[in-house]
């Protein structure tokens, strides 16, 4: 176990902010690579003018398109900007993308060109502790005086002052290939399958079936490595087989079986068309023209023995084809025309020939990218073979041949982190303002013709290309972006959690599944056995979001990009490589080894491929590629499948032939990495043998058991002891303790903060406690309490706990709150420029004649501009700022009225920090924090780091807690019936060995599967101290003196305070404001509203005869009301011709009158 605790300690000490690595390297490879590769891919910007054939060519970045700089977040005098600055001053952390911009003017043959340096291009948020921020290089104590936490994380963005983390997204992944099936219904069937069915005669067959219920299905969503051409999506539909008679005597009796094969058209709907068209036209416009070559190109690499089970569909897919073209081309006066071709033109958004190849050459298959001095016959080669893939998978689901795709095994899953997010959102900004300034460019040519007619055209851009490119709609557009829904989706965008250092952590490490919460797709939210390794399965939050919400593995990374180019250079290198674009169908060999890189056939191995998989393991050992290729050799299908593309899942496992010796003589991780380590994936791991137990001489091993868990899980000492659910509600617990949440603290202006005073670290810790929580685990989030497990006067059933009240006044578990308010000015007339104002109304000569102060309140505690001082007391009636809004009177303003702002309901506290800032409308801004002191009282939530939550229940004097015979009392009593049914073993092991490790004077090690005989260890060590081995002792009632009957399980366990607390959700109200529909009070405690008292407490207030306090409550201070009522129709609301009676009714009741009056339903009171 000490060589897994070393190569763990080895990684959090060398990785430099390891639990955020996978963001920081996802936005450095959006700065260095994708946004580069994008522009360069991107340009050039063209402008054409029809009417004589100019044209003005815009390239950002240069020729090139690396002329791409970027600039750290700067001010106006060029000095640098700091995170914390634009936390206290509510901006935005973002740097400024600057690039050279060439513009030709092409007139026929002749280019003039101009060029413009350092031209802005647009500003982005800049991820914290990212490359370009200043915080990447600073030293903890540097980080202190910037204003940063000493173990500040990084890894997220500040937007106009708040703290921003973008959720790693779980979704399907690009260039994937995948079959299934599908009920067929009329919606689902492609249009030309319905124009085939609705003219086909059909030929009546006595005892024939309708056909299968299921239509089969095979897609693909296409992207190619610049992110400039896609992603495009490519499904492919086979409709089900017409059932043949299984009655001999009805066979007998079909005169012609042709009718079954003529309803099998496969379509595929192809990005450049509006409808599906059907595959054969696709097969010959590639040049596949042929049966036997089509046949050949589907089921190339199929031996000959092997491929009659496929002749039936294969001959009702071409039938089928050969029926529709014979109806279409009935329609047409021209019979010379290519029908196929025919079929592809008439359903392409461009109706054109050349706009049919334009699509298949850039859009099929955009993955599938043209090599340099390759031919358009060679690649549409190339593709042709991944149509035939496609249409095999779907037809081998429909023999049965092979299972449909699980596409919820982890393969198919790709992990978008906040680079990847980030790139998804600038691609479209940039698309948005590149269209943006061909639209002014064209609006200025066209109604400036003569300004701008023949070679003058070179003076429409003379100062900058800012006049028609607009940089700011960058910055405003992701903003937005961030503060709203991302790409169209709530949730991806956060609020950084800061309540406890673990809860940001883990808001850091958590995986969003990009799916519909509503959805009953229950699969998809299982566990599935793919994610082992990569998604922690006890760190997920219980009801609705089960399975939605995940966390990654310590050890779990997020690859990056690699060139695929890098891998494809080391294939074509090997001699027995030949390229699918030579190898004609009929010539395909079974015995060949086909190799797919990013889903893209590039060609087969003719022999040899085990030494080549052999040699590329070693390549990427020896890092000759990067060490995030996977891949794949899948000898059942003679595929060698290698990946490179970003998003993938991976993690670290031991080598073959790995030693523990040889483990421990290492010190560096990064020789672990390239001497130790292999990273595997999800889709290498399935051609894996991958050993449980570490150090294997043939297979690949684990390194241990707690890299299964998540930053969260691991801190949770025993897991391995405890019922599955326990660990899970432990998870979310410790994210919701009051802790020390950061050290610089006191310079941060926090919503709300409960600082825990006298945090300890916990006696009982894993191996990654010390890591996890700040350095050497000094981030405490809970203490060390003596915890007996009794009854002792029943205050502690249904899971409270009774807590000793002398601990309590010695100041444990006591916290202080803070709650920060930001108040600004706010503009109302941007023309006139009137807005509110600070100052204060008391003692200001222009404010105290004229404005009224609020009744009730005290302005006595305010400073010369109207805010509070520092150090003040303060209630829920202490005015916090003074602020006067301007009265008008039509456009004339004609004095103040009082607008101050106070604290929420029931705040007390002192003022610890006042802030002033300028806003970016130049109006002025204050944060005041204020401080209030809290100690558990009755109701206050408490929890153990095994899942035993409870609530105070009483607060007993010391003098009455128990006792042993030395003398000890608990801090803390439970009741012991919370244990059997949650079967928290671990709380049990915890409390045992912290007592025998108080003794020993050592902290104690609780890593769950570091040893199959702890309890035994536990027990043997103390009974050699003198203690009951399992933990035991004689304990004496404090109010009786008496010996109590029982031994009581007493030990130090460390114990949590939680967020939730009385204080926060007490509520009453007097009076206050009422519904306008109802007339009944508001709800909420937020709004001032009341409590509801629904039929359970109704009954519970009869039963105990408060009759007249009910009738109070649900008439005299809700919705009391006087109606007319006509005695003799029992109608409300009296005429003057018949004599009314006033009577007391709830408003809602005549309101549901009305209600039911309105849809006819005639209610008739007697009174």
């Amino acid at each position: 176990m000490e060589v897994a605790r070393h190569v763990i300690e080895t990684y959090f000490k060398d990785v430099p902010n390891p639990l955020v690595r996978h963001h920081l390297d996802s936005f450095s490879d959006l700065l260095s690579t994708k946004i580069p590769n994008f522009i360069r891919g991107w340009n050039p910007h063209l402008a054409r003018i029809l009417t004589d054939g100019r044209e003005i060519r815009v390239f950002v970045g240069g020729k090139t398109g690396d002329k791409i700089t970027y600039i750290p977040p700067l001010d106006d005098t060029g000095a640098a900007i700091l995170p914390h600055a634009c936390r206290l001053d509510n901006r935005t952390y973002s740097f400024e993308i600057k690039a050279t911009v060439d513009i030709d003017y092409v007139f026929g043959d002749e280019v003039e060109t101009r060029s413009f340096e350092d031209v802005s291009i647009g500003r982005l948020p800049l991820m914290l502790k990212s490359p370009l921020c200043y915080l990447s290089s600073m030293t903890p104590m540097e980080l202190y005086d910037a204003g940063e936490c000493k173990f500040e994380l990084g890894g997220y963005f500040i937007i106009g002052g708040s703290e921003k983390v973008l959720l790693t997204q779980e979704r399907l992944a690009d260039n994937m290939f995948y079959a299934s099936k599908r009920p067929q219904t009329s919606a689902s069937r492609p249009p030309v399958v319905g124009r085939v069915e609705s003219e086909e005669v059909e030929t009546k067959v006595e005892g024939a079936t309708k056909g299968e219920p299921d239509e089969y299905i095979a897609g693909i969503r296409t992207i190619n490595e610049s992110g400039t051409l896609g992603p495009y999506f490519h499904f492919l539909v086979l409709p089900p087989k017409n059932l043949r008679p299984s009655d001999p005597d009805l066979i007998a009796k079909t005169p012609d079986f042709s009718t079954f094969y003529k309803k099998r058209l496969c379509t595929i709907q192809l990005p450049g068309f509006s409808k599906p068209v059907p595959i054969v036209s696709v097969f010959c416009a590639l040049g596949v023209t042929s049966d036997k070559d089509i046949y050949d190109t589907i089921f190339a690499g199929i031996p000959e023995d092997e491929r009659t089970i496929y002749d039936e569909t294969f001959a009702e897919i071409m039938m089928s084809h050969q029926v529709f073209l014979d109806q279409e081309m009935k329609k047409e006066e021209d019979q010379n025309q290519d029908p196929n071709l025919l079929v592809l033109k008439r359903v392409c958004r461009t109706p054109t020939q050349a706009a049919v190849y334009v699509n298949l050459y850039n859009d099929l298959f955009s993955h599938c990218e043209p090599r340099a001095g390759e031919s358009a016959s060679s690649l549409y080669r190339r593709k042709s073979y991944l149509l035939g893939k496609m249409l095999k998978m779907a037809i081998d689901v429909s023999l049965g041949v092979t299972p449909k795709s699980d596409r919820d095994h982890y393969r198919y899953k790709r992990l978008y982190a906040s680079g990847d997010l980030c790139f998804t959102e600038f691609r479209r900004i940039y698309k948005l303002v590149s269209d943006d300034m061909l639209l002014r460019l064209d609006r200025r040519i066209e109604f400036e013709r003569q300004t701008y007619a023949g070679k003058k055209l070179v003076n429409l851009i003379n100062d900058t290309p800012n006049t028609y490119w607009k940089p700011y709609l960058f910055l405003s557009e992701i903003e937005k972006s961030f503060k709203g829904k991302w790409g169209g989706k709530d949730g991806v965008s956060q609020e950084l959690s800061r309540f406890a250092y673990l809860g940001t952590v883990a808001n850091l490490r958590r995986v969003n599944l990009d799916m519909d919460k509503n959805t009953k797709a229950l699969e998809a939210r299982r566990l599935h056995g793919s994610s082992w390794g990569y998604m922690c399965p006890s760190d997920n939050p219980d009801g609705g979001s089960v399975g939605m919400i995940k966390s990654m593995t310590l050890l779990c990374s997020i690859t990056t990009a690699t060139p695929s180019s890098v891998v494809l250079d080391l294939v074509k290198s090997v001699k027995t490589f030949k390229p699918s674009h030579l190898i004609h169908p009929s010539k395909f060999s079974p015995a060949w080894t086909r190799v797919y890189i990013n889903s893209d056939m590039v060609g087969v191995f003719t022999a040899g491929a085990e030494d080549f998989h052999y040699d590329m393991i070693q390549k990427r050992r020896s890092r000759e590629i990067s060490k995030f290729v996977s891949l794949c050799w899948n000898r059942l299908d003679n595929e060698y499948i290698i990946f490179t593309d970003a998003g993938r899942a991976t993690r670290p496992l031991y080598r073959e032939g790995v030693k523990p010796e040889a483990v421990k003589r290492i010190s560096k991780w990064a020789d672990f990495d390239s001497k130790i380590l292999d990273y595997v994936d999800s889709q290498e791991t399935e051609s894996l043998r991958v050993q449980m137990e570490p150090f294997s001489d043939q297979k690949l091993s684990e390194i241990h058991g707690i890299t299964i868990f998540s930053a969260s899980g691991s801190v949770i000492p025993n897991s391995d002891f405890n019922q599955a659910p326990r660990n899970m509600f432990s998870c979310q617990q410790t994210k919701h303790a009051c802790s020390w949440y950061n050290t610089a603290f006191s310079k941060r202006f926090d919503t709300i903060a409960t600082w825990l005073n006298y945090p300890q670290i916990p006696l009982s810790q894993t191996w990654t406690t010390r890591h996890i929580m700040g350095k050497d685990g000094c981030l405490g989030y809970g203490e060390n309490s003596i915890v007996a497990l009794g009854i002792y006067s029943g205050y502690n059933q249904e899971d409270s706990i009774i807590l000793n009240d002398s601990a309590l006044k010695r100041g444990m578990f006591n916290t202080t709150y803070y709650h920060s308010y930001d108040v600004q000015e706010e503009m109302i007339n941007i023309m006139a420029q009137t807005h509110t104002e600070f100052g204060n109304i008391v003692t200001d000569p222009r404010y105290r004649e004229t404005v009224v102060p609020q009744e009730g309140k005290d302005y006595s505690k305010l400073d010369g501009d109207g805010i509070i001082k520092q150090g003040s007391e303060v209630d829920e009636d202490t005015i916090l700022v003074s602020i006067v809004t301007p009265v008008t009177k039509g456009e004339e303003q004609v004095g103040f009225r009082d607008k101050s702002y106070k604290p929420k309901r029931g705040q007390t506290g002192r003022v610890e920090a006042v802030y002033r800032y300028i806003n970016r409308d130049g109006l002025r801004g204050v944060k005041i924090r204020i401080a209030e002191k809290r100690v558990p009282v009755l109701g206050d939530k408490f929890c153990s780091r095994h899942g035993q939550k409870g609530t105070v229940g009483f607060r007993l004097a010391e003098e009455d807690m128990p006792y042993t015979s030395s003398g000890l009392k608990p801090d803390i009593i439970v009741n012991p019936h919370a244990f059997p049914t949650r079967m928290t073993i671990g709380q049990f092991i915890e409390g045992m060995a912290t007592k025998a490790g108080l003794h020993v004077g050592s902290l104690v090690d609780s890593t769950p599967f570091s040893t199959q005989n702890r309890i035994g260890e536990i027990k043997d060590l103390l009974t050699k101290l003198g203690y009951h081995p399992y933990g035991h002792e004689i304990m004496y009632n404090g109010q009786t003196g008496e010996m109590m009957d029982a031994e009581i399980f007493i030990g130090p366990t460390y114990y949590l305070r939680l967020k939730h607390m009385v204080e926060d959700k007490i509520n009453y109200r007097a009076r206050g404001p009422k519904t306008m529909l109802t007339h009944q009070p508001v709800e909420g405690r937020a709004n001032d509203g009341g409590l509801r008292i629904g039929e359970m407490e109704r009954d519970g207030l009869i039963s105990h005869g408060l009759s007249k306090f009910l009738n109070e409550s649900l008439m005299e201070r809700s919705d009391k009301s006087e109606t007319l009522l006509q005695k003799e129709t029992g109608y409300l609301d009296s005429t003057a011709e018949l004599e009314g009676s006033v009577i007391t009714t709830p408003y809602a009741i005549s309101l549901l009158l009305r209600e039911l009056e309105s849809m006819h339903i005639s209610v008739r009171l007697a009174s």
